[in-house]
This record gives C-alpha cells, structure tokens and sequence, in this order.
C-alpha cells in the first residue's frame, strides 16, 4: 500500500470575469446608497435602514483592506463603529436617526475608503468580504472591527 499523501484543499479557478472590477453601474449605485444613509442619518431624518446601510458599508469597507495596509488604519474603522453605536444607543433613549458631526464626518472617511476600494476591487474579492460579512452577522458578535483588534 502506498503512503498516501493529504490532499491539499484546491481553490476553484477564477475566472477572468472574476478578475475584472465591479461594472461602473454597482460601484455608483453602493456609493450613492451610502452617500445618501449618511446624508439622511446626518440630517437627523434616518431610520433604522439607513443605520444598517452604513454598518454595512464600515464592515465591508474593513473587509476589503488590502493585505499590506497597517494596522494602524484598523483605529478609522473603529471609530466609525463606535459613532454608529452610539448612534443607536441614542435611539435606544428616545432620540432620533441621527448622526452628530465628529461621527458624521468618521464615517465619512470610510466612506471615501470604500468608494475607493469598490472601484478598484476585483469581483472575487468583493464576493470574499460579501460572504465574510454574511459569516459575521450569522456569527452574532458584536463587531468584526473589534474581533481583529482583540485578535491583534
């Protein structure tokens, strides 16, 4: 009998549809859905909706850091987490959808990251946050910001 050898777990071939970026269309349409959250959450007229727009966008937008980014870059994240939180917990005492200006102006920035990263980002790698986002909301943690921190 010969010694058998593990196989190694192989990767489905990309394609070159999967190595193009997002089409022109997607990246403005994400954009604009986030742009417009945090317009309406800055004005004090959001909603619960425009809340999940924007967690979305801050989780993704972390997800799709290139390998080779600092660690330091993680903090612009947490911060937007952290202004989206407190948001909510003003909710939670009775307050209104709102964003205040400092929190306003974080999540902002991510949002800048994120325009960047969809216009440059192959499919296959946005495919790869999408279904690490999915992985994160099944898992019930509270922030996957957090999660690396903690992990670092």
């Amino acid at each position: 009998m010969k010694n058998a050898k593990p196989r190694k777990a192989r990767r489905s071939a990309l394609t070159k549809p999967m190595l193009l970026p997002l089409p022109t269309q997607q990246v403005r349409a994400l954009s604009l859905e986030t742009h417009m959250a945090l317009a309406l959450l800055r004005s004090g007229k959001g909603r619960f909706d425009q809340m999940l727009c924007l967690l979305r966008a801050v989780y993704m937008a972390f997800f799709l850091r290139g390998p080779s980014e600092p660690d330091a870059d993680i903090d612009l994240y947490r911060q937007a987490d952290d202004a989206l939180a407190e948001c909510n917990a003003r909710v939670e005492r009775g307050e209104p959808w709102r964003l205040l200006d400092d929190e306003a102006a974080t999540v902002e920035r991510v949002l800048i990251e994120y325009d960047a990263q969809l216009a440059a980002v192959p499919r296959y790698r946005y495919r790869q946050a999408w279904e690490r986002l999915h992985r994160f909301v099944a898992s019930n943690a509270q922030s996957p910001v957090a999660v690396e921190e903690s992990a670092a």
